[in-house]
């Protein structure tokens, strides 16, 4: 894929941070087999993405990309064999991993870890030397000035570095998994090119000290959250309702984070809504949709159609796509065999997602 366009958005990353359930301190009847949370967070009426549930997450800085990562790593024991293990040189290269993609998926996990601290006060990372250390859960250090360094992260973000050289550790980026990569459309108007990461951890965080861009942090299972999506009482943007619809086909947090381990270093397709008006509403065609453009304009103009929502939706051919009609929102897939992810299947999925559209 070639950057032949204008570039008019941020790069950025997100975390979807994964803790294990306590089943046995819930009555019998309560768990329907799930037995992980996801952490999400409610931001403020100021902020990117304002009053939405999200994941943990934001911009990427020039210090995730600084060279002094590499050597800190090196000191753990990890050696270059291990920054290539990130990224198979026959995987797709989207545009955020463009230009040597085995340092971008480096910088991209760091962000990820960078803004979840600042965020949220959760530091993931690791003092264990390579040789001692699993890649199954993440490792979340607990015992630092955690309101100090969020101040400091916040102002500066190269001061994430001098925290793992005062606690002689180094951000736990192996224990990040690569999930999926999502561009905002054009019709929005503040664009991001996110890459998104799964971790696990074992032990659930409470003591959650989040920043003044964050209204409310909860743990809570996709299924919840979907849940109370569909009665209007939470908001999702696209890619949370998206990634919540499909990572709740998971009910094991082991099978989950295995199947996101073995798809890590695989690469899928970028995620890039391309927004038809139609005679109703609104229609975001999503890669594999026979509708789908093969070559792709990423600052496109709105498709017009003049025909309805339903009458685009062609159930003999391949659907993949976000739908918006007055009030109503769906996820709709039908014969769609995702690249190296999980099939969600044939289903209309309403959701209660944000759509901004400027024509």
């Amino acid at each position: 894929m070639k950057r032949a366009i204008e570039k008019c958005w941020r790069e950025s990353a997100s975390l979807i941070v994964l803790a294990k359930r306590n089943l046995d301190a819930l009555p019998r009847n309560s768990a329907y087999g799930c037995n992980y949370d996801i952490l999400l967070q409610t931001r403020t009426h100021n902020a990117s993405f304002s009053n939405s549930v999200v994941f943990p997450g934001g911009v990427s800085e020039e210090a995730d990309a600084d060279d002094h990562w590499l050597r800190l790593f090196t000191s753990f024991g990890y050696t270059q064999r291990d920054f290539e293990a990130l990224h198979r040189p026959d995987a797709p290269t989207n545009l955020i991993f463009q230009n040597n993609p085995v340092r971008r998926h480096v910088a991209l996990r760091i962000c990820a870890i960078r803004e979840t601290f600042e965020e949220l006060g959760l530091l993931i990372c690791s003092s264990d030397h390579k040789k001692n250390k699993t890649a199954a859960w993440s490792t979340v250090r607990t015992d630092i000035d955690t309101g100090y360094w969020q101040s400091k992260i916040s102002e500066n973000p190269s001061e994430l570095l001098n925290l793992c050289e005062a606690y002689n550790c180094y951000p736990d980026i192996w224990s990040l998994h690569y999930w999926s990569n999502w561009l905002s459309p054009a019709t929005v108007p503040k664009r991001f090119d996110t890459a998104f990461f799964v971790t696990a951890i074992e032990d659930k965080i409470t003591d959650i000290k989040s920043n003044s861009e964050v209204v409310k942090v909860e743990w809570a299972r996709p299924i919840d959250i979907l849940d109370r999506n569909s009665k209007g009482e939470v908001q999702l943007p696209p890619p949370q309702g998206y990634e919540l619809n499909r990572i709740s086909h998971f009910s094991d947090v082991d099978k989950l984070i295995n199947f996101a381990r073995n798809i890590t270093n695989q690469g899928n397709e970028l995620i890039f809504p391309i927004p038809i008006r139609t005679k109703d509403g609104w229609v975001y065609l999503l890669p594999g949709d026979h509708q789908y453009p093969t070559n792709v304009d990423y600052n496109g103009k709105i498709i017009k159609k003049d025909k309805t929502t339903i009458e685009l939706r062609d159930t003999t051919k391949t659907l993949h796509r976000f739908e918006a009609v007055g009030s109503k929102r769906y996820i709709v897939t039908h014969n769609f065999q995702p690249r190296n992810h999980i099939n969600m299947g044939n289903q209309i999925k309403a959701v209660n997602i944000t759509v901004s559209n400027k024509e």
